[in-house]
């Protein structure tokens, strides 16, 4: 009995160890070693601390656009972060097949005095240098959003505070002011916002600290006149896909909104404009119509602004006769009802006889210097360009005709001068002009006094809205030369 107990215990000991070295082995099988991290070429953002898990999940940086060409440029790369002051910072990390090199603030990376900025480069803080290979970390001062950027070819980069905001026609700080978002700091996630934010039927975009770009380079040779390295400090485009100075967009509604502007780390930028309420009523028309551009003098407001002439007893009437340039250096025209970047608009498509439909687009360069009748008409929302119609009326001209053929004065450009034909009599001196667009209310060409000028003491007087001028008589046989860049009359 004992010798056939121990034979049965021995075999379920046996069968036992076989059992638990199966079990074992299957265990071993079915939980294989955990796969390694793969993380792809490029060039990554990686904060003190971080592993291979989080490169590849959250900073990987992209290929962006030079603003000098508003093309992507593969050797310029971005990416937004949120960043503690003064902790141990950040390093970029080039990722090449196996090798992995670390990069950090070369001797020259610094910030850049508000003296030195670029009149377009963001105010919040800029930091411009080289990097080179190295464990010393990139820090920031203060917690924030920060754009950071760099070229592999000119081996230079920088790093901006971003404080987000509105800018353009339809804002109320127009193309001067951003109307600034406000964020709560997170290293995940922030949200920038405005709110009770009255917008015009106008465009806008996105932009940080002020800023337009920021000049990496001046000097590298890009082709046909063209130079440097820029990154975008706005965007543009539409809500849905926000472009690195991507084309303005359009609000197509006069109401009150609020503004959510979301960075999350590994997702990107987004917006979300929400109505929230009716704006008061617009005044139905200007009292003040103003152009600017470079194809008449510049775009500074208060050199070059010029007020252009009110129509009587049509307040959707504008009108001016001014010298236009051709082949300017960024040529275009724009208007506003104020000298400002306030409510401004231009023209869209392309022209018919002259005639556009108002928009938000520069007017085009002209074909020929010379001078040119601009009418804006607010009611038909056109902006008319063309060869100015000056007549005389009343008895110095022989007629109280309105645009009459006999009275038409004579444009010369070469000598910058429109001259009247001689007078028939000694009167009272009296010009209009006329425009296809210069139209009232019904569509009928506007009565000639509403569009009427004179010459006093030598200078050219708009009647305006105002009353009856007082008046120059004229001498037989003389003649009057207007010079509308000067504003001044001649009689000879």
């Amino acid at each position: 009995m004992k010798t056939g107990f121990l034979k049965s215990t021995l075999k379920f000991m046996v069968m036992a160890l076989v059992a638990s070295t199966i079990f074992v082995s299957c265990n071993k099988d079915d939980d294989p070693d955990p796969d390694p991290i793969i993380v792809l070429d490029g060039l990554y953002l990686k904060v003190d601390g971080a592993t291979d898990a989080d490169l590849i999940s959250n900073v990987k940086m992209k290929a962006t656009r030079n603003e000098v060409l508003q093309e992507e440029r593969s050797s310029l790369v971005e990416i937004y972060m949120a960043l503690e002051a003064n902790s141990a910072g950040f390093n970029i990390v080039h990722v090449a097949g196996a090798s992995k090199k670390v990069y950090g603030p070369a001797a020259d990376f610094a910030l850049v005095a508000a003296e030195a900025l670029d009149v377009e480069e963001p105010k919040e803080g800029l930091w411009k240098g080289g990097y080179e290979e190295s464990t010393a970390m990139f820090t920031v001062p203060e917690d924030g959003l920060y754009h950071i950027m760099l070229d592999t070819e000119l081996g230079k980069m920088a790093i901006a505070k971003v404080v987000w905001g509105l800018i353009g026609g339809a804002t109320p700080g127009g193309w001067s002011d951003n109307t600034a978002m406000a964020a709560t700091f997170n290293k995940d996630k922030m949200d920038f916002v405005v709110e009770n934010v009255t917008m015009l039927e106008n465009e806008y975009k996105f932009r940080y600290s002020n800023g337009w770009k920021i000049i990496l380079d001046t000097e590298l040779d890009l082709g046909d006149g063209k130079k440097g390295v820029k990154v975008n400090t706005n965007l543009g485009g539409s809500l849905t896909a926000l472009v690195p100075g991507g084309d303005n967009i359009v609000n197509a509604e006069y109401a009150i909104y609020k503004f959510t502007m979301t960075w999350e780390k590994g997702v990107g930028i987004s917006v979300v404009q929400l109505k929230t309420g009716e704006a008061e009523p617009l005044p139905e028309y200007p009292e003040n119509l103003y152009m600017i551009g470079a194809s008449i003098g510049g775009w500074d407001w208060a050199a070059n602004g010029i007020q252009m002439i009110p129509v009587h007893s049509n307040p959707h009437l504008f009108w001016r006769i001014v010298w236009i340039e051709s082949g300017v250096a960024d040529a275009g025209v724009k208007f506003a009802p104020g000298m400002e970047w306030v409510g401004d608009f231009g023209v869209t498509g392309d022209a018919t006889d002259g005639v556009w439909a108002k928009g938000g687009s520069n007017l085009p360069d002209i074909a020929a210097s010379g001078y040119y009748m601009v009418v804006v008409n607010l009611l038909t929302e056109t902006i008319e360009v063309n060869a100015p119609k000056v007549y005389g009326i009343g008895d110095a001209f022989g007629t109280w005709d309105a645009a009459q053929a006999a009275a038409m004065f004579t444009v010369d450009n070469t000598a910058k001068l429109i001259t009247s034909p001689a007078f028939v009599a000694a009167a009272e001196l009296r010009i209009h002009v006329a425009a296809a667009t210069l139209t009232n209310d019904d569509g009928n060409a506007v009565d000639w006094w509403q569009a009427e000028f004179v010459v006093l003491a030598g200078q050219i007087e708009y009647r305006g809205t105002g009353n009856d001028q007082a008046r120059y008589t004229t001498t037989l046989g003389q003649t009057v030369a207007l010079d509308f860049v000067n504003g001044t009359g001649t009689f000879q």
